[in-house]
């Protein structure tokens, strides 16, 4: 069926073909039907991408995963359909080198032994009575040693009451100055947890994602009725003691050498916005791969991230959100932008679907990556790496350049492919920037990674209760993330770390509880070697 207002314009369009044959101007008529049709087959092109797109996005697999054997294959049809498509210079170069030896894998023998720290209990057992004596002679037999298996077992936590009594002391003679032991430090002064029970809280919601009411079920098993207004407070309590330490992960985040930014959104509980929530947005800022730092904002406007970054200095790997503009272009600005080249490739994975030709696009960025894993897998440093790139990533960029420019022309600006392009071309200098630094990374997927637990999350508690639980939880995720990047298990941790913050912990030595420090203060230091002077006296 033909919408009216198309209706109408298929009657303009031949009033105006009738109007121009009667005057005779049937070249001006012929060039006005060409265009309608490039104006169809543009559209339908779009139409068809998306309708491809949507197809995949709910019965396709969402890996954007290639294997070369699928890009030669692309890459051959190409060849034979479109042979000028392709650049000069042969493509997927690393697929002609010689193959690596196959490295053998030995097959795993037995089970993995249990952690040896573990506490054990040795339970024995014992033949029955009448087989602990010799059949032969009557005599009984001689016990000759046990042969040992292991069983792990699990046993469910368990909740104790801590009674604290504060000893009070009188002098009997006179009667008076009575003296009195100090109250115990509590992570919520008045409250009823324990530093253990409110991190065991924390860690449920954010870190194994589990919402409050399922905790209060899984509590309640436990024998303890813990409403789940109490839990929510109790969240409340923990994170505005564990703030000091997030602004202090912050501040080490913006002070790193490379820090990437990507963003993600949370439904938040809002009376005054239509359907009563509003979508708001966790920001994620990774420093050197050390620091994981989370900021929440009521919406996605620049003001965020520009706030943010306010004092940054230095290189800031993003994608092409256009908040970030601000930061890049203003003259006083001393951030400097890195480009993604996960997501410029993503593009192309998309105009796949409906143009082969993008498969150059991809072969190239493959062999990118290509030089990344082997300056991995030789634990090359940043020198070493920018060398690398210089020699192997550099022609291979100019080669991709080329052929965009090439490509450009012959594709509809606003199909998939075109839409590819034009970011390339866009982001081409933030792009190509990972070749003047070592430390840069080719793509900001280590970013989009740390905030999967985010995601996570928000699929198992679904949104926010307000704007200021979102920015609880943005405080707690800074905490939980940098503690993921260090192995430091966050119970632990944030057990350890509430207690010392609720016993006056000085802030001038707040660097001392970040999730690196406590680590190294926790870990046993191995047995100083003994001193060879010592013996000579």
């Amino acid at each position: 069926m033909v919408a009216p207002k198309q209706t109408a314009q298929i009657e303009n369009i031949r009033a105006s073909l009738e109007g121009m044959l009667q005057e005779g101007r049937s070249d001006e008529a012929l060039a006005l039907v060409v265009n309608v049709l490039h104006q169809l087959v543009a559209d339908n092109g779009r139409l068809q991408a998306r309708l491809a797109q949507l197809l995949k996005h709910r019965f396709g697999r969402r890996s954007e995963k290639i294997s070369s054997e699928q890009l030669r294959l692309f890459l051959d049809e190409l060849a034979e359909a479109v042979p000028e498509a392709l650049p000069e210079q042969p493509v997927l170069a690393s697929q002609t080198a010689p193959a690596a030896p196959a490295v053998r894998l030995q097959p795993r023998k037995g089970r993995r032994p249990l952690p040896a720290d573990l506490p054990r209990e040795e339970v024995v057992l014992e033949p029955a009575a009448e087989e602990k004596v010799c059949t032969g002679c009557g005599q009984a037999k001689t016990l000759m040693g046990h042969e040992r298996s292991e069983v792990l077992e699990f046993i469910p936590a368990h909740f104790k009451v801590l009674v604290h009594a504060r000893a009070k002391y009188v002098c009997r003679a006179c009667e008076e100055g009575v003296s009195i032991a100090p109250p115990a430090a509590k992570p919520i002064e008045t409250g009823l947890p324990g530093f253990g029970l409110i991190a065991d809280v924390l860690v449920k919601k954010y870190a194994d994602h589990c919402p409050l009411h399922r905790m209060h079920g899984i509590y309640l098993r436990h024998g303890v009725d813990l409403a789940v207004s109490t839990l929510a407070g109790w969240v409340a309590g923990g994170s505005d003691l564990l703030e000091p330490i997030a602004r202090a992960i912050r501040r080490k985040t913006l002070n790193s050498h490379v820090v990437q930014t990507d963003d993600t959104g949370l439904r938040v509980l809002d009376r005054d916005a239509p359907g009563g929530s509003k979508r708001g947005h966790i920001w994620g800022y990774l420093g050197d791969r050390r620091w994981l730092a989370f900021d929440y904002t009521p919406d996605w406007s620049a003001e965020g991230p520009a706030t943010f970054l306010i004092n940054r200095q230095g290189w800031l790997q993003a994608d092409a959100y256009k908040g970030y503009d601000r930061l890049f272009s203003d003259p006083g600005s001393r951030v400097v932008e890195v480009g993604c080249f996960a997501h410029a490739r993503r593009y192309f994975v998309d105009a796949l679907e409906t143009d082969k030709r993008a498969a150059v696009a991809i072969a190239f960025i493959k062999e990118l990556y290509q030089v990344e894993a082997d300056a991995k897998a030789r634990g090359l440093g940043p020198d070493e790496k920018k060398q690398l790139r210089a020699e192997r990533s550099r022609p291979v960029l100019n080669s991709l350049g080329e052929w965009i420019k090439k490509t450009v022309p012959a594709a509809t600006p606003k199909s998939p492919l075109g839409q590819a392009l034009t970011y390339t071309i866009n982001q081409w200098t933030a792009l190509t920037r990972f070749l003047e630094d070592g430390a840069l990374e080719i793509d900001n997927n280590a970013c989009e990674r740390a905030l999967r637990q985010v995601a996570v999350g928000r699929k198992n508690y679904l949104f926010a209760g307000s704007d200021e639980g979102a920015r609880r939880a943005a405080i707690i995720y800074t905490v939980f993330g940098t503690c993921r990047l260090h192995d430091v298990d966050p119970w632990a941790y944030t057990r350890d770390v509430l207690e010392k913050l609720a016993r006056g912990w000085k802030q001038s030595r707040i660097d001392e509880l970040l999730p690196p420090a406590w680590a190294a203060e926790m870990t046993p230091q191995p047995d100083a070697e003994p001193d060879a002077t010592a013996a000579l006296g």
